[in-house]
């Protein structure tokens, strides 16, 4: 229907019957029947798959999906309504999905992100445009600045600056002047001390066990303040009050540590790229930060405790922009990645391989974060189950656990053709090639993925060495990964598969029980380099059989599920 024909004679909408459809006009011809209706040429669509409903769904998350479904058919009714061919003929042929070809052909310039740019559209990720601001702005003394070089030392010092402002300043772009507006004139001139340290961690003591009502109230406040910020965060708000607390505890608990905050502070500033994390974006948050500290420490928030607050907190902005401005000079924020194929080996595990449109740096071992374009802002961390090859595509291996959003996503929705986004790699269970020591790769279930890799990288490398491999499973039939395995040690006498498991009859006469028992009834293990991957429940028990046997800790390497980046 025309937009004309939606208006009366005066321009106003026309008003729809309520109570009986209106009929069709008969024809006024003598003689002649009225046209009949050809019936449509194709069956209705089913109705779009519901979101899934568990634990972690939550009402803004239904609710998304349902914009999301309806948008489709929004989409669905405009390419109908401008399809030539008549949409009641009867020798319409059938709609035919076109052949699959590959979408990523210029890799450079699919990852450029600005106006105009589909995947930043389909993502709803538009960079903000930073109004310039006038030359004498930048040389007077009434703001504070930071101008992004090299890496500053990790407390530099501070001197005194304005008041907080109400909104943060702008960004000028295409330039590394970062604005940082927690610098107050309340705020000395050095960096934290001993006593700041003590005084954080204490209110960080006080705040745990309200942890969830501080954070909420961070949120709230945040986005009261702020809404336009909402678009960064994932619908479902319950792993991001986690991760906050977290990320908070860790920087707390490091801070007379220089080294090894600097260390978390540069993985995690690299990770918050892919968010969209901006440098002025830092101010809302710590003014949020402070005002949540305010109301949940009661009595032990005074004027030295906010002061402290305000010193560590510049101090970690700091080293996170000049982290995330060198790794922008050298890597995207995220990478995409086309889907080439989906195979499922069992009715909740798919193996995915994906081509990505620019290199991607990892090592055997390592982690991605990947986010589908059905849950926008929803990451979640799958291992590599191949080594790097120029030739070859990145493996994943996805079991969908009920109320997944993401692995019900990949492992069952998923089709050649489709883009999705990485983040960086990460991870710790690094092999190193230049030691002769023996090495123990112990996975359950899909944490098989990134010991895959390893023993691909060994013998990619030539040189041999011991490397014995402990698979365990629940039942024989999980045991997926099994015949690769297999075939990697008819290929390489040094390698040896045991597959392990813990209900019904062994496999192969190997052994039966939990692979945490198991392992610690074969051994010795002391001299062995020892990966351990899987549920977290399985990695800290099997961790712990392994320091009882003698391994040291330090030579026991694995990548416990994290939500901080």
């Amino acid at each position: 229907m025309s937009i004309g024909s939606a208006l009366n004679r005066n321009g106003l909408p026309r008003i729809r019957q309520s109570k009986q459809a209106k009929q069709p006009k008969q024809s006024k011809q003598p003689g002649k029947a009225p046209a009949p209706v050809a019936p449509p040429t194709e069956p209705p669509p089913p109705p779009a798959e519901p979101p899934p409903v568990g634990p972690g769904t939550t009402e803004a998350a239904t609710s998304e999906a349902a914009t999301t479904d309806s948008a489709a058919t929004e989409a669905a009714a405009t390419d109908s309504a401008t399809d030539p061919s008549p949409a009641g003929s009867l020798s319409a042929p059938p709609a035919v999905r076109p052949a699959y070809a590959p979408m990523i052909t210029d890799a450079p310039g699919l990852n450029w992100a600005g106006p105009g740019d589909a995947w930043s559209r389909a993502w709803g990720a538009h960079p903000p445009q930073a109004a310039a601001l006038p030359a004498a702005a930048l040389s007077g003394a009434d703001s504070f600045r930071t101008t992004i070089g090299p890496r500053p030392t990790l407390f530099p010092p501070m001197p005194d600056g304005p008041p907080i402002p109400v909104a943060p300043p702008a960004l000028i772009a295409n330039t590394a002047v970062a604005v940082l507006p927690l610098g107050s004139a309340r705020t000395a001139a050095t960096g934290p001390t001993a006593e700041d340290i003590a005084l954080v961690r204490r209110s960080l003591g006080v705040l745990e066990p309200v942890a969830d009502r501080a954070t909420a109230h961070f949120y709230a406040v945040l986005f009261l303040r702020h809404p336009e910020l909402r678009a960064l965060f994932p619908a479902s708000m319950d792993l991001q009050r986690d991760r906050l607390f977290r990320a908070l505890l860790a920087a707390g608990q490091a801070a007379d540590d220089p080294p090894a905050l600097s260390a978390y502070l540069d993985r995690l500033a690299r990770g918050h790229r892919k968010y969209g994390v901006l440098n002025e974006h830092y101010g809302p948050v710590g003014e949020a930060l402070l005002a949540a500290l305010e109301r949940y420490c009661g009595r032990y928030w005074d004027q030295p405790t906010e002061i402290a607050w305000r010193r560590i907190y510049r101090a970690i902005t700091e080293v996170m922009i000049a982290s995330a401005t060198d790794d922008a000079a050298k890597a995207p924020a995220w990478w995409q990645a086309e889907v080439l194929t989906v195979d499922q080996v069992s009715s909740d595990i798919a193996l995915v391989a994906l081509r990505t449109d620019q290199p991607y740096p990892y090592r055997a071992g390592q982690y991605t974060t990947l986010e589908v374009p059905m849950w926008p802002r929803v990451w979640r961390q799958y291992s590599m189950a191949s080594a790097p090859r120029p030739d070859s595509p990145l493996a994943l291996q996805v079991k969908a656990v009920p109320a997944g959003w993401v692995s019900n996503a990949l492992a069952h929705r998923t089709r050649p053709g489709d883009l999705l986004r990485l983040g960086p790699p990460a991870g710790t269970m690094l092999v190193d090639h230049g030691s002769d020591t023996p090495l123990l790769l112990l996975g359950g279930g899909t944490g098989i993925a990134p010991l895959l890799a390893i023993v691909e990288e060994v013998a990619a490398h030539g040189r041999r060495r011991t490397v014995e491999v402990f698979y365990g499973a629940r039942r024989a039939a999980d045991l997926y990964a099994r015949e690769q395995l297999l075939a990697l040690a008819r290929q390489h006498p040094w390698l040896a598969v045991r597959s392990v498991v813990s209900e019904g009859a062994p496999v192969d006469s190997g052994p039966t029980g939990t692979l945490p028992a198991v392992v610690g009834r074969r051994g010795p293990w002391e001299e062995y380099e020892a990966y351990v991957s899987g549920p977290p429940a399985m990695i800290r028990r099997t961790s712990a059989v392994l320091v009882e046997a003698g391994v040291p800790g330090e030579r026991i390497h694995h990548d416990l599920p994290e939500d901080l980046g």
